[in-house]
């Protein structure tokens, strides 16, 4: 991977492109456009993820829908102000793509954070009695800034954060 990467937040997806760019902001020149892929689960389910890529990593011109691709880069999350309210809008951004043939796509999924626990940790059984805690963790990013990410915990693991 690129070494701009930072240690305490790292994502590797495989997934089907599913939509065409949209223009999102521009920072010193640089253009940035959000896209969507689709990520399967091992359920055979799909998941929607949001991608925020540069101009400068992929022609945004061109037109990529249906074509599966491999994304390195890191998790992130802003707030988008809405009327009177804040939206925490989540999503991959790509330091690193490369094209894979549907015979190669593997779905072969991974996140690693490493962050602090910034809200008291919300622990919970659903009506089936399976036990679920929420957390937010927050991953410290180059420059003094950080990202806020939701997280959920299922089973034992839920039980453990829960005391965190």
């Amino acid at each position: 991977m690129a070494d701009k990467i930072i240690e305490n937040n790292q994502v590797s997806i495989m997934g089907k492109i599913d939509t065409g760019f949209t223009f999102s902001h521009q920072v010193f020149g640089e253009g940035f456009y959000t896209m969507e892929l689709l990520v399967r689960r091992l359920s055979d389910s799909e998941d929607r993820i949001p991608v925020m890529v540069s101009e400068r990593l992929l022609d945004i011109t061109q037109d990529y829908t249906g074509q599966y691709i491999e994304i390195h880069g890191q998790f992130r999350s802003y707030n988008r102000h809405e009327e009177k309210k804040n939206r925490l809008i989540l999503s991959v951004f790509a330091v690193e793509l490369n094209p894979v043939t549907e015979g190669e796509f593997i779905g072969e999924n991974h996140i690693d954070l490493d962050g602090y626990v910034c809200k008291e940790p919300v622990y919970r059984k659903t009506p089936l009695g399976r036990e679920i805690a929420d957390l937010l963790i927050a991953v410290n990013r180059a420059y003094g800034k950080s990202d806020y990410i939701p997280c959920i915990t299922w089973g034992r693991n839920a039980r453990f954060a829960g005391k965190l």
